[in-house]
């Protein structure tokens, strides 16, 4: 493959850089909202939250709703002054501290990795079980570790595939793999609704906005661990930011998509949750664990129609490890481009103009954890728990993203009340809650339990130190600015 070295724009004429002006605002909101994958997202993470907060799962929805909106609020703004693909390590680098700035990069890249090891496995469960629901292979070979791992890496070299051809073929897969898993979902949650309030089926229940008041939410350690969950619920709608340097309207459209998402998002998690406990009884949800979306869809319609849930919860798994691919690589390119991180990870394809390079090697990071997962006992443990881990690094990297925003706009926020709250308030408190829940979590879940928490914090550390001592460019010495009303209609 033929590449090249990217740098910050300005340079000589022949430099290589991302793709501009490719992906509409429509594009942007579908990157968005595939991100988060809401099948994926409920059939991971349901049984978790109603385990934690009995049948107020709905109001913890709620409740971790309002500061990652603060937050994408943040990314609004934020984005609006410097629509860098580096998105949230580019902003707190530039206006609290590079060393901030870069370990808050460190943090994200280190979410993305462990993220698409644990969804490429989860896509090869998810293959394999719908396979074998259509009787096309045995369940000894459905519920083998090795055929699991063969059919993720299968998946994962296909999804790496795309995001290297190009930020086009990338949005267009995008669109189909959303339209199957919100018309599934969306579907058989309504169909749910009805059937409950049509029949009352045996163990069903009537609505109650008791379901919806925080205030149900019982003690501190609930709160912490189902707004941890409730933080990973809508975690991905920023992809839109990490691709605004391939966006159309780069400064605006991809802050409005993610606000977009958010409510988007917002909706079909309420009402699939509702109708879901509605339906069936909040401890069988529970008992289904990691099931629980697909005998949700087995309890709406008979087989073969359920199967179509299957199908979207296979769909939205692809398309969530594929848009954490991206960000991650987009993210590394700009701290390549910054000289902090090692070079290869700058290199753009002279023809697709994506970071080839760069997506290869996080793709062989994440492809390595998926077959230490299958011969390591120790290992595949440790993945166990990482929906949590998970959300307690996003609600750092979110919390302090926040916190900068206020931070960025701290001379001009006093001159602008729509500036005032919705880039300096509402992203500091919400910031500030999201800080407090992921060290409420680390807190109560011990040091066993907290261990890739803490060894991806730890690790941030002494790597920012070497990235300080062996930077290529004046990146560390930068004096950080703030943002004036600039570009701020």
């Amino acid at each position: 493959m033929s590449m090249t070295t990217e740098q910050p724009p300005g340079g000589g004429t022949d430099e290589l850089h991302l793709k501009s002006n490719v992906l509409s605002l429509f594009d942007s909101t579908a990157v968005a909202v595939a991100s988060v994958a809401p099948a994926y997202s409920i059939a991971s993470t349901i049984g978790l939250v109603v385990a934690a907060v009995g049948f107020t799962a709905p109001a913890i929805i709620l409740v971790s709703f309002l500061p990652v909106l603060a937050i994408a609020f943040a990314y609004y703004y934020l984005n609006k002054q410097d629509p860098s693909c580096g998105a949230s390590y580019s902003w707190v680098s530039r206006t609290m501290s590079p060393y901030v700035g870069w370990f808050n990069g460190w943090v994200q890249v280190a979410a993305s990795v462990l993220f698409c090891t644990s969804a490429a496995i989860l896509i090869g469960q998810n293959t394999l079980s719908f396979l074998n629901t259509l009787n096309i292979i045995g369940s000894g070979t459905a519920s083998s570790i090795y055929w699991t791992a063969f059919a993720s890496s299968l998946w994962f070299i296909f999804i790496t595939w795309i995001c290297l051809v190009g930020i086009r073929a990338t949005a267009n897969f995008q669109w189909v793999l959303v339209a199957i898993e919100y018309v599934a979902v969306i579907i058989f949650s309504i169909i749910a609704i009805f059937k409950v309030l049509a029949n009352h089926p045996h163990g069903s229940s009537s609505f109650t906005f008791a379901w919806l008041n925080p205030l149900n939410i019982k003690g501190v350690s609930g709160l912490a661990v189902g707004a941890a969950l409730g933080v990973f619920f809508f975690w991905g709608w920023d992809t839109a930011s990490n691709l605004n340097e391939e966006s159309q309207d780069a400064a605006e459209n991809p802050g409005i998509a993610g606000i977009n998402s958010m409510f988007l998002l917002l909706v079909v998690f309420l009402v699939n949750n509702i109708a879901m406990q509605m339906l069936v009884p909040s401890a069988v949800i529970q008992k289904q664990g990691g099931n629980a979306l697909f005998y949700f869809a087995q309890q709406v319609l008979p087989k073969p129609w359920n199967y179509i849930m299957l199908l979207a919860i296979l769909s939205s798994t692809v398309a969530t490890t594929q848009t954490t691919l991206l960000p991650a690589s987009r993210i590394t390119l700009s701290m390549a481009r910054d000289g902090v991180f090692p070079g290869i990870f700058a290199k753009i394809h002279k023809k697709w103009l994506t970071p080839v390079a760069g997506t290869i090697v996080l793709a062989l990071l994440s492809f390595i954890g998926i077959w230490l997962t299958t011969f390591s006992s120790s290992v595949n443990s440790v993945f166990s728990n990482m929906v949590a881990d998970i959300g307690v690094l996003v609600a750092f990297y979110y919390g302090v993203t926040g916190i900068g925003s206020a931070w960025a706009y701290r001379k001009v926020l006093t001159k602008k009340p729509s500036l005032l709250f919705f880039a300096g308030i509402l992203p500091f408190v919400g910031g500030a809650f999201l800080i407090w829940i992921g060290y409420q979590v680390v807190a109560q879940s011990g040091l066993s339990t907290s261990l890739p928490i803490l060894v991806t914090f730890g690790a941030g550390i002494p790597l920012a130190i070497v990235a300080r001592f062996t930077a290529k460019s004046p990146f560390f010495k930068t004096k950080a600015v703030a943002y004036d009303l600039a570009d701020i209609s």
